[in-house]
């Protein structure tokens, strides 16, 4: 997966995770501790869907994220070793 693939999915991801957040007040993590626990009532099958649907953007925020982290590690990485000795100068990646 691209730099830029995961920067998208994040964004889209985070969007989705704003509006459950919003309907139901809480935080993502919050809800993911009760709901890996087992302690929701999602009684009735659209509110298993959407908790499930909640999970599961959830997960893949936090996989994209550590995508994410991993690419601007190596990144920093490339710069330092580049420019051991002088200011490290950052340049846009994408248009």
């Amino acid at each position: 997966m691209e730099l830029q693939d995961i920067i998208q999915d994040l964004h889209a991801l985070e969007e989705r995770i704003r509006a459950y957040e919003r309907k139901y007040g809480i935080t993502s993590r919050d809800f993911y501790e009760l709901y890996q626990a087992g302690l929701l009532d999602d009684d009735g099958f659209e509110k298993t869907q959407e908790f499930t649907r909640w999970a599961s953007a959830y997960e893949m925020k936090l996989e994209r994220e550590a995508a994410f982290q991993r690419f601007s590690q190596e990144r920093v990485s490339r710069l330092r070793r580049q420019m051991p000795d002088r200011p490290i100068q950052l340049v846009p990646q994408f248009g």
